[in-house]
């Protein structure tokens, strides 16, 4: 189930927003041409009277269950980004403790073990950070980096290649976690149920509900399409980039060049 959604998440944002807005019409339609009819009779007198305050306690369970599910996006999306951030800028301090070391093999050790780690993070783990079923253990590089530190006995760069590895596992565990499905089932037939209600409300004036059912798919399609670009922080085309790793590696190949001459 999870490798499809994710390969539907990989299609264009223009993709999924159209096949997010036809499913949400079809919905209406099917609402407004069968289930409104069977309910209300042909001419819509077979309910006699549909309250609009059924409508409204549907919408607001609607509502809160929506925030509810698109705040933990958010704050997952947010942790993601954090991490990533944190990440780099924990190699950046050891970078900087490379420079102010006592021997310049030491400085040049530890600016190897910093950029072989970093390229393996860009090259290597980020490309398959759309898989969450792959094995996470601690690289090698990550290993030799942890090893290069320690040999420094430098407090400072022992503290910031832990700082390193904790952002690197709180990026993978928040940015490879999935919305469980019945949270999606739920706020799916949450919207169902809306737009049967407001069929319901309009069923002896089938101009009203045409335009009714309408306004409120586009609204639905809207929220899900939201949910959707944003479900998986790794991928899709808003997925999170490694910029600011490729920022660490530019500023290493700097580094070397300087030191080369």
């Amino acid at each position: 189930m999870f490798p499809l959604f994710d390969a539907f998440l990989a299609l264009p944002a223009v993709v999924i927003m159209l096949c997010v807005v036809m499913f949400w019409g079809t919905v209406a339609i099917s609402v407004h041409r069968v289930i409104v009819p069977y309910l209300c009779g042909a001419d819509g007198k077979k309910l006699v009277k549909f309250e609009a305050e059924v409508t409204s306690q549907i919408a607001v369970a609607f509502g809160l269950l929506l925030s509810f599910n698109a705040v933990w996006v958010w704050d997952r999306g947010d942790r993601v980004n954090h991490a990533v951030v944190d990440e780099a800028l924990a190699l950046a301090t050891a970078l900087d403790d490379s420079e102010s070391m006592l021997t310049a093999e030491q400085s040049q050790q530890t600016r190897l073990a910093v950029g072989n780690y970093a390229h393996f993070l860009v090259e290597q783990e980020w490309p398959t950070l759309n898989d969450a079923h792959a094995v996470r253990t601690r690289p090698a590089e990550l290993i030799a980096l942890r090893k290069c530190a320690r040999v420094t006995g430098d407090a400072d760069l022992i503290d910031a290649v832990d700082a390193a590895e904790t952002a690197r596992e709180v990026r993978i565990r928040d940015g490879l976690a999935y919305m469980s499905p019945p949270r999606w089932i739920v706020v799916i037939l949450l919207a169902i149920l809306l737009l049967i209600s407001i069929g319901a409300l309009h069923g002896d004036a089938p101009r009203g509900r045409k335009l009714a059912l309408t306004l409120v798919a586009l609204a639905v399609s809207f929220c899900f399409c939201v949910l959707l670009l944003h479900a998986r922080p790794f991928v899709g085309q808003f997925a999170i980039r490694p910029t600011e790793l490729q920022a660490i590696i530019a500023r290493l190949d700097t580094m070397n060049t300087t030191a080369a001459q």
